[in-house]
């Protein structure tokens, strides 16, 4: 993700190739720079597949013992349905071959030799490994000690962060744990400095600021090395366009919330690849955008912009659901999906407004930083004062986001799911809360198979990863999870995972327990009232 500047390097989950220092590629970069060799012999592979299938078929597997957490250079998962998320097949008794930390097969043939670890997967069924396209794992320090691990535990192999107010050289330590096997982890992938606007400038960028001023901010982002310029609300239209021009000299993605002073149609024609929040979506399918937006964009333009636009949005509330047009919601949709563009709900994102809060004694909140339970908690205590007015407008505003998210979903617009959590929004844990955004997109209106899409072909393909990441496939990354029961009939059954591969990494049901038990001991204070130290 990070590069020389004047060098363009493919943006991998993480490239930090600019900060990293002189010595050994790390094991992933072997991996990738084996990827051509390993897809030369896949010729020969499906070639005595068709020898050795019918023998192996009929002939019972020896199981080799594998230690767990520990990196092995072959591993077979036998007689596993193969989940695709991307046409809702699934493929019965397949074996799958992973050598390296790829994907070398998939089919009937397996290798020769007893000595090789082999799982039994009768009964079982493989999924790619999920990602969560929004998150603030890497917030902090003390943050990230929990998250990385709890990740890993519910099936999540890759994340997309979009935290950057931490120094780069921190960072840089933690992929390097992660990669070097030192840590358990997620891949993970820097979303980019949000180019934002604010009164004072201190995001770099005047809420008054014209097409030069955005452009040179978003050049210099792209020049420093990251993969994708992250938008944010309250920009000009003038900042927006001259954010977009740099985005398409630098060949990388925007994504984010469109801008307030843009109608949604008017930030897909610009280009913009992810469109984060279903709110100003929704805004996109009243009757009244044009009036609206205009208002908002004159609340930014005024003598006190941000108060003036919080009181705007806020008066505007009613209106917006009141001219909610299925006819303009359909054709949005078709503009998605005819832009190839990505949307990501955030549903999950709700639940706190709507007050549907987890129980007290829900084993997740062990894991959040004490610091942070008492921020929650604080919320909490504020949400009460809410008018019984806002809760209700709250509850109409989600039932039409599901409502567009429904028709999204019949159109073919490319769905992708995050959940925001480790944001100031309570009650979003690491890990579960993105198995309950896709249990919502479900309950909105999206099949089985489109939500476990929204958390593997998707977000691979939004982030430039479509190509290693996402599919169970010879040539794969070998990030794969291992459910007791079909997700494609029941989108819950993601919660019955029985074990993860990850960096050719074996985690099985004792260590999955054990990622659990070491994240909630980060969420707890040492007993000098320090947090715990980083493994």
């Amino acid at each position: 993700m990070f590069q020389q500047p004047g060098r363009r390097q493919p943006c991998g989950v993480i490239y930090l190739a600019a900060a990293r220092p002189p010595g050994p590629l790390p094991r992933r970069s072997r991996l990738l720079l084996r990827l051509m060799k390993l897809r030369l012999l896949l010729g020969l592979a499906f070639t005595l597949s068709g020898l050795a299938g019918p023998v192996a078929a009929q002939t019972k597997l020896p199981t080799a013992p594998l230690p767990a957490g520990q990196p092995t250079d072959e591993l077979v998962i036998t007689n596993v349905n193969v989940v695709d998320p991307s046409t809702g097949d699934v493929e019965p008794h397949a074996n799958v071959v992973m050598r390296d930390g790829v994907i070398i097969a998939v089919g009937e043939w397996v290798p020769a030799g007893r000595g090789v670890p082999r799982i039994d997967g009768k009964g079982l069924y493989l999924i790619p490994g999920l990602w969560d396209a929004r998150t603030h794992a890497l917030a902090t320090a003390a943050q990230e000690r929990a998250a990385l691990p709890l990740y890993v535990a519910h099936g999540i192999t890759s994340i997309r962060d979009v935290t950057t107010t931490r120094p780069l050289a921190e960072l840089l330590k933690t992929y390097q744990a992660l990669e070097a096997g030192e840590r358990t982890g997620p891949r993970f992938e820097m979303a980019g400095p949000v180019l934002d606007a604010s009164a004072d400038g201190h995001t770099g960028l005047r809420l008054n600021a014209g097409r030069a001023e955005g452009r040179a901010r978003a050049t210099a982002v792209v020049q420093a090395g990251w993969c994708s310029l992250q938008t944010g609300p309250l920009l000009s239209p003038d900042a927006y366009w001259g954010i977009v021009a740099a985005a398409q000299e630098g060949r990388v993605r925007v994504a984010g919330p469109a801008p307030e002073s843009l109608p949604v149609l008017e930030a897909l024609a610009a280009g913009q690849h992810i469109f984060e929040s279903a709110d100003k979506l929704l805004l996109g399918c009243s009757s009244h955008e044009a009036a609206l937006v205009a208002s908002r964009a004159q609340a930014l333009a005024g003598p006190k912009p941000l108060g003036t636009l919080q009181g705007c949005t806020k008066a505007q509330r009613r209106e917006v659901l009141a001219t909610f047009s299925p006819a303009r919601c359909t054709a949005l949709g078709q503009s998605l999906a005819q832009y190839k563009a990505f949307v990501m709900p955030l549903l999950v994102t709700h639940d706190f407004a709507l007050q549907q809060d987890p129980a007290p004694e829900n084993p997740h909140f062990r894991s959040v930083p004490a610091a942070v339970r008492q921020q929650w908690a604080q919320a909490t205590r504020s949400r009460q004062h809410a008018a019984a007015a806002e809760r209700s407008l709250a509850r109409a505003a989600d039932s039409l986001q599901r409502r567009m998210v429904a028709e999204f979903g019949r159109l073919g617009v490319r769905i992708v799911a995050g959940s925001d959590a480790g944001a100031d929004t309570p009650n979003l844990f690491h890990g579960s809360s993105l198995l309950d955004e896709l249990e919502h997109l479900v309950a909105a209106g999206l099949s089985p198979a489109q939500a476990l899409c929204a958390a593997t072909v998707a977000p691979a393909l939004a982030t430039g990863h479509g190509y290693e990441l996402g599919r169970i496939h010879p040539g794969y990354l070998a990030d794969v999870v291992l459910l007791g029961a079909n997700p494609l009939a029941d989108i819950r059954n993601l919660r019955q995972v029985r074990a993860v591969v990850l960096r050719g990494r074996l985690f099985d049901l004792p260590a999955l327990a054990g990622l659990a038990a070491e994240a909630e001991q980060a969420g707890q204070p040492s007993p000098l009232g320090q947090p715990t130290a980083i493994r």
